[in-house]
Formats: C-alpha cells, sequence, structure tokens
C-alpha cells in the first residue's frame, strides 16, 4: 500500500489498539501543550547567502502565499491525473461526497487553510532545494504521486476519514511522525512499510519544514474530531483527547528535534 502514512493507522485499528491508548490526566496534557505550542511560534533560522539568481530556500518567507499554493496545486494535479492509482482516488472522492465529510470541512475550514499554508511552504522550499526526496516521495514510497495527495488539507482530511471509518474508531497514534523521517523510536509501527524510513537529516526536515504540515494535520485531525467523531467504542470526549495527547506528543517531539544541537 503506498498510503503509507496511514497503513499502520489501518493496522492498529484491526489489533485493537484503541484500548491501549494512554490517557493522559488534564493537567499534564495542558503543560505539555503549553511546551507544544511554542512549536507554532518558533523560527528555524538558516543563515544562507542569496545567490545573483535570488534568494536561497531558506531566505524564503515562512508562508508561501499564492505563489506556495499555486506550488502545491500544481503538486496535487500529479496526484489527480496518475490513472495508476484511480481505484484509491475513487475511494477518496466518494468519501468527499459525504455530508459527514462536509460537515468535517465546514467545521475545519481554518484548519484546513493552515494545512495549506503549511504544504504551499513546503513545496516551495522543496524547489529551491537540492535534496532528492520530497514530502511527497516519502509518504508516497514507490508510488510517489500518491503523496502528492499530502499537499492538499481537503484531500487529508478525506484520507483520515478513511482509516478511521469516518472517525468511529480510534487509530494508533503514532508517536512522533518526524521519527518517521529521521529514525527514532516513535516510529516503529510503519517503518517495515516506509522505503524512505530513517533516511532524511535533521537539516532537510528542519529546513524544509516538514514538520509545518505534520503540525497541521495534527490540528485538522483533531478538529474532524470533535466535529464528527462517533465512536464504535468509549465516548466521544474520550476519543478526542486522545487524538489531542497524539497531537501534543508528535508536535512537541518535532519541536525538540529543531531546536536541539
Amino acid at each position: 500500500m503506498n498510503n503509507a502514512r496511514n497503513l499502520a493507522l489501518i493496522l492498529a485499528i484491526h489489533a485493537g489498539s484503541a484500548s491501549a491508548v494512554e490517557k493522559k490526566s488534564s493537567s499534564s496534557l495542558r503543560q505539555v501543550a503549553a511546551d507544544a505550542a511554542a512549536f507554532l511560534r518558533i523560527e528555524h533560522k538558516h543563515h544562507s547567502t542569496p545567490t545573483a539568481d535570488g534568494p536561497t530556500a531558506t531566505d524564503l518567507p515562512r508562508f508561501g502565499g499564492e505563489q506556495g499554493n499555486a506550488c502545491r496545486r500544481a503538486a496535487l494535479e500529479k496526484f489527480k491525473n496518475d490513472e495508476s492509482i484511480q481505484v484509491k482516488k475513487d475511494a477518496l472522492l466518494a468519501i468527499m461526497a459525504t455530508d459527514l465529510y462536509h460537515t468535517a470541512v465546514e467545521r475545519c475550514g481554518p484548519e484546513i487553510q493552515m494545512y495549506d499554508r503549511a504544504s504551499g511552504l513546503v513545496c516551495l522550499l522543496e524547489e529551491e532545494s537540492s535534496y532528492n526526496t520530497t514530502y511527497a516521495s516519502f509518504w508516497g514510497g514507490n508510488n510517489s504521486d500518491y503523496g502528492y495527495v499530502y499537499y492538499d488539507g481537503a484531500y487529508d482530511l478525506a484520507t483520515m476519514m478513511e482509516y478511521t471509518l469516518s472517525f468511529t474508531v480510534l487509530s494508533s497514534n503514532v508517536g512522533c511522525l518526524a521519527d518517521c523521517y529521521l529514525g527514532g523510536d516513535g516510529c516503529t509501527e510503519l517503518e517495515n512499510w516506509l522505503t524512505y524510513s530513517g533516511t532524511i537529516c535533521k537539516e532537510q526536515f528542519c529546513s524544509l519544514k516538514w514538520g509545518e504540515i505534520d503540525e497541521a494535520y495534527h490540528a485538522l485531525r483533531v478538529c474532524a474530531a470533535q466535529a464528527i467523531a462517533q465512536p464504535t467504542d468509549g465516548d466521544k470526549d474520550e476519543y478526542v483527547s486522545a487524538t489531542h495527547s497524539n497531537q501534543v506528543t508528535s508536535n512537541l517531539c518535532a519541536f525538540n528535534y529543531c531546536t536541539s544541537n
């Protein structure tokens, strides 16, 4: 399956992982959340000298604006035009036609916009960089065109609804998405499925701001859970709390990578 970012989540559903979710106290969760919130504000400063041809990737603004939006839309077209993944595309389009999906989109508009700003910036930075592996090729694996689905918040929302069965089951929470890139312990469930697991250096992860897409992914996932979750096991508050806890843990992990020496 090329949809590697979601594969472990699907497998864990069948393994009954929902009952194993760690329950944090509200006070400790608030404390960790306060620490992780700094990740939204941090500016990763990379000192580089502009060339005569214009600014380098690290001189680009935090958000790519219309240029970034155009970049990510062009990338998404590669996903839309790939006939080899038509079955996967049709499955997502079927989800996107449901009333439940439209409810989530209506409730989570700001989170989708945050996602698209982040992916637009990443798209621009990748175009200016010399790294061979992109965010799309990392998650798409041998079929990198599928990975371009992760450059669009509305489409990624559909993938979330696919692997959570429309937010009725609590998926496994990969401890730290940054570990998937850098080879840490928080991504063991995905190691055997990711073509490029552990092959990304910290400089690439931080300078290309992949963590900002992941950050937006988690924010959108929490919002959608709050909007439409109807868990078959446990109540909605527990479901949302577990999803939020994973958001905090993963964001803090990425923050620590990019602020450590």
